[in-house]
């Protein structure tokens, strides 16, 4: 009875032809073996399936080979015959996850002395190398640095950050990368039509996508499939064996979420439920759509970063477009910190489904300020599509932005530049005209102007020129008393009040109302009360008393009233 040999062990590379996805490793080392300048250690780094071991054995038989060929060893001559079977004593491959101690690197070091038995080299391939203990690492550095000639270490590793620096700087390092989802799949095809198996286009790019840049894991996945299906496959067989939902139900559940659509959403995920698929992969395959999406719609080339096929990434850029930035961002960070939290939870479902309804509901009960801008967002989308819902959406968003904390009002400015922005884009056409008369005289009453007609005018000045600083105070109630314009601000807007009376903005101010009126105005800024009381108050209330001042009220209570002088400029 044969014994099955499993297919990433069938069609392990034996020349560096065969080797996928490594052609800068590949080049530098032909080129090494044609100049003859062999380097005593070499560092193979990267992530599991990308070639590392496969290159080592090569490359160890290649340096022995008599007869060196341009893809690498011969496989014919006397060395070559001797060094492919079992028992050679010329290429000693050591496990560093079971051989770690002290006393394994010394045993090399005694062995190292012997000359080759048949080759040129001993070459020494140690696997996963960053599990040697720290005390071997000390034993091996001599030996490394300084190793006899006939000797040639190659260490292989996933993680070359445990190394230490004095063994780093002891080799020569190739870093092997992850190899492309395409390049995966056309190797895919060779092995399959030389085996006789049948399987979708469809069917190997998912089980690329699913390798993430690995090769045996590919063939793992593909021999897996085999034994699942026998030889004819199709993309729903893989995503089976997979537990995932296909590409078409992972684009409707990000249009589902985009669209705030939670109840489809929810329906989704009972449907993955029932068909038994594992929603942990599920979530794993969202997040990375949406970092794809993320990248098709901040990119403008995203085809050089994104690994998918052509089709697909029509499809990538169609649903980014239709889709903001800030709510992609958000999403993308719920994902991630679910994808993390679900790994240790008894109710990974409840998980999922409130974590789908966050992203659906971004103003519900979050006030952060992605919630914030991603609402906005979501309103500009219905703008575009219904002109007639401003006013409404308008006011929800100013009632969402009226939270305690300082840093949520000044995002409250969001509101009114944006409220601001549509204002200035619906104005009509005669507008100019409008604007042109802003720069005739106010009516003058008793050597005072108008307020009243000298208001909006000194707005649309400001609007004009300096939007952010417009919606800082175009809430506040004017006061004028005199050649003194008083802005008075209620209780939650000192922070408004403190940008306003800025030295810098106040200036401006001053000459924006100097333009309208022709005269002299002085500017300054009072918080205290609610938006009735400031409308109820004297229209001449000049509030020269210090103790209402916002700022000094506010020192008293730092200070107390013992230790502040109010002096007058």
């Amino acid at each position: 009875m044969s014994t099955y040999t499993a297919l990433y062990r069938q069609w392990r590379p034996d020349t560096f032809d065969e080797v996928v996805g490594q052609d800068v490793v590949i080049r530098t080392l032909k080129n090494q073996l044609e100049s003859g300048r062999i380097a005593h250690a070499y560092l193979f780094c990267g992530s599991r399936g990308t070639g590392k071991t496969s290159t080592a054995k090569i490359f160890a038989r290649a340096v022995n080979c008599t007869d060196l060929q341009e893809n690498g060893p011969c496989g014919k001559c006397e060395v070559c015959v001797s060094l492919a079977s079992g028992n050679n004593m010329d290429i000693i491959e050591i496990d560093a996850a079971s051989n770690n101690s002290v006393d394994d690197v010394r045993d090399l070091r005694e062995k190292i002395k012997f000359p080759p038995a048949v080759g040129k080299y001993r070459v020494y391939i140690v696997d996963e190398v960053h599990m040697l203990s720290a005390g071997a690492f000390n034993a091996l550095l001599k030996t490394l640095e300084e190793p006899p000639a006939h000797a040639v270490f190659i260490l292989a590793t996933t993680a070359p950050h445990k190394l230490p620096s004095t063994i780093l700087s002891r080799c020569q390092r190739f870093d092997f990368k992850r190899i492309p989802l395409r390049t995966i799949v056309n190797r895919l095809k060779t092995i399959c039509s030389r085996i006789g198996a049948e399987v979708e286009e469809a069917g190997l790019f998912t089980i690329a996508r699913w390798a993430e840049g690995g090769m045996r894991d590919a063939l793992s996945l593909l021999d897996q499939c085999i034994g699942f299906c026998g030889n004819k496959i199709t993309n729903d067989d893989v995503l089976a064996i997979l537990g995932t939902a296909g590409q078409g139900f992972i684009f409707q559940a990000a249009d589902d979420m985009l669209s705030g659509n939670a109840a489809g959403l929810i329906e989704s995920i009972d449907r993955l439920s029932n068909d038994g698929k594992d929603l942990t992969v599920f979530i794993k395959e969202l997040t990375n759509h949406f970092r794809n999406l993320l990248v098709a719609g901040v990119c403008d080339e995203p085809s050089a970063l994104l690994d998918v096929e052509d089709s697909e990434l029509q499809r990538l850029i169609s649903q980014a477009k239709a889709a903001g930035e800030s709510r992609l961002v958000r999403a993308l960070d719920i994902l991630t910190g679910l994808e993390a939290d679900i790994k240790y939870s008894t109710q990974p479902r409840v998980l999922i489904e409130l974590a789908m309804v966050k992203i659906c509901r971004p103003y519900s009960e979050d006030g952060s300020l992605d919630a914030l801008l991603d609402r906005i967002e979501a309103l500009e989308q219905r703008l575009k599509g219904a002109g007639g819902i401003r006013t409404q959406e308008t006011s929800e968003t100013r009632a969402a932005y009226r939270v305690e904390n300082d840093s949520a009002r000044a995002v409250r400015n969001i509101d009114i530049e944006y409220k601001a922005a549509k204002e200035a884009e619906e104005e009509p056409a005669g507008e100019s005209a409008e604007e042109s008369a802003i720069a005739e005289p106010v009516v003058i009453k008793g050597g005072t102007p108008d307020l009243e007609a000298a208001w909006p005018k000194f707005l649309k000045l400001v609007k004009k020129d300096r939007l952010g600083l417009y919606s800082m105070f175009a809430e506040a109630v004017p006061r004028l008393n005199g050649n003194v314009l008083t802005l008075c601000f209620t209780e939650n807007q000192g922070f408004h009040a403190a940008a306003v009376e800025r030295e810098d903005n106040r200036r401006f101010l001053e000459e924006m109302m100097k333009q309208v009126t022709g005269l002299d105005i002085r500017l300054r800024c009072v918080v205290g009360g609610s938006i009735d009381d400031l409308l109820q108050s004297p229209a001449t209330d000049d509030r020269d008393d210090a103790k209402d001042d916002y700022l000094v009220k506010k020192a008293y209570e730092v200070f107390g009233k013992d230790k502040v002088e109010v002096i007058e400029e």
